[in-house]
C-alpha cells in the first residue's frame, strides 16, 4: 500500500553512539534499508511504527569525534552502545552526558552479549538498557520500539527496569 499525498509520515531523527568496535555499524545493518557507510558516518533509514526513523551514527575513530556535534542537530533520539566485553568506559561516560544534555530520550544498548552478558552498573538504572548482540540482531527492534515509545510520549530519561535478551 503506497501512502497518498494526503497522507504524511512523521519523520524522526536518531543520533547511534559508541565506542570504537561496539558494534554500531552491524547493528544498524539489521536495522536500515541500504545502509550508508562512510569513514567518517553511517546513515540510514527504517520505518517503526508508523514512523520514518534517519538513524545518524559517527565514527567511534577519535579523528571524527567533531562528527557527533554535527550529527546531534535536531535529534529527536539517541541509542548508546555499550560493548559489554569492554563494561562503560571514559568515552561512554562523555556520550551519555551528551545526550543527556540534549535532553532527548535515549536507551542504551548493552551489545555483545554472547561474549558477555554482566549487567553493567546501576547507575544508569533512570536509562532503559538493552541486552543486544549485533551480530545475531537479538535485542535490538525492542530498544528501537522502546526509543520511539519514549520520543512519541515526550520521555527523557525515564525508569525502566533492565530487560532481559531472551
Amino acid at each position: 500500500m503506497a501512502i497518498g499525498d494526503g497522507d504524511v509520515m512523521e519523520i524522526k531523527k536518531i543520533l547511534v553512539l559508541g565506542d570504537a568496535g561496539s558494534g554500531k555499524k552491524t547493528a544498524l545493518e539489521h536495522i536500515c534499508k541500504n545502509l550508508v557507510k562512510t569513514e567518517a558516518a553511517s546513515y540510514g533509514k527504517t520505518i517503526v511504527n508508523n514512523k520514518k526513523l534517519q538513524i545518524f551514527s559517527p565514527s567511534g575513530a577519535e579523528r571524527f569525534k567533531f562528527m557527533k556535534d554535527i550529527l546531534a542537530k535536531n535529534m529527536d533520539g539517541a541509542i548508546i552502545f555499550i560493548d559489554n566485553t569492554q563494561g562503560i568506559t571514559a568515552n561512554c561516560v562523555e556520550m551519555i552526558t551528551f545526550v543527556e544534555e540534549k535532553k532527548v530520550p535515549y536507551v542504551i544498548f548493552a551489545n555483545k552479549q554472547d561474549l558477555n552478558n554482566s549487567p553493567l552498573p546501576d547507575h544508569y538504572s533512570q536509562v532503559p538498557i538493552f541486552p543486544t548482540e549485533s551480530i545475531s540482531g537479538r535485542g535490538l527492534s525492542n530498544g528501537i520500539n522502546t526509543l520511539v515509545e519514549m520520543m512519541d510520549h515526550g520521555h527523557g530519561n525515564m525508569k525502566i527496569q533492565v530487560i532481559t535478551c531472551g
